[in-house]
């Protein structure tokens, strides 16, 4: 029971344009993600070198 002693309502149901904004947030999350990684395998490649083909197999 709250203060006025009222049960608590349950939260109201995303309406479809919370919807639509919470998936392109995700999706823009998405691709920013898929950029870093993206990012750290180029920089780790060009910190490597050419010396990465040169190793004893």
């Amino acid at each position: 029971m709250s203060e006025n002693g009222q049960p608590p309502r349950a939260p109201a149901a995303f309406s479809p344009e919370d919807m639509a904004r919470r998936r392109r947030r995700s999706v823009a999350l998405a691709f920013v993600l898929a950029g870093l990684v993206v990012f750290f395998f180029v920089v780790t490649l060009v910190k490597t070198g050419p010396a990465i083909l040169n190793r004893p197999l």
